[in-house]
């Protein structure tokens, strides 16, 4: 008996190690300076442009939100296990309370995804063949679309 409650622990323990390997592998991974193309979709309106995210030393990444005519949307910053994200400069008609904490809990859900499927709160991840990831948030009828750019001028 002792013997196997051995080897049931060395089991455990490394798929733990294992588990904890591979959530470091995100859905949008972040190193260094990044550029995705991204659209937000809301009740008939859309914001497309582009998202721009640096990432620092020490694993914090900072990022801002444009659209295809140079009008800054917003402002983020994103901890190092991205847990924690800020919004700053947010754009007149998205700066209210309730929009805020709406898109600042999905990009912080969409940043944090390791995999595909349902986040909870009615928000669905998936991501489509052409490598673009999109959040669903059904709740508010918000749609998020991030696909990594080439283009870094």
């Amino acid at each position: 008996m002792d013997q196997l409650t051995r080897r049931c622990l060395l089991t455990v323990s490394l798929l733990l190690a294992v588990a904890v390997a591979h959530a470091g592998d995100w859905l949008l991974p972040l190193g260094g300076r990044q550029q995705f193309t991204v659209a937000i979709a809301a009740r008939g309106t859309q914001l497309t442009g582009l998202c721009i995210v640096r990432t620092d030393a020490d694993g914090s990444s900072r990022g801002t939100v444009v659209n295809e005519f140079g009008i800054h949307a917003l402002d983020f910053t994103l901890t190092a296990d991205r847990q924690r994200m800020r919004l700053h400069n947010v754009m007149p008609w998205m700066d209210r309370w309730y929009i805020r904490r709406v898109v600042r809990r999905d990009l912080q859900r969409l940043f944090a995804a390791t995999a595909a499927g349902d986040l909870g709160h009615r928000r669905h991840l998936s991501v489509e063949a052409d490598g673009t990831v999109v959040l669903e948030n059904e709740k508010y009828n918000l749609k998020y679309s991030f696909k990594q750019s080439d283009d870094t001028e």
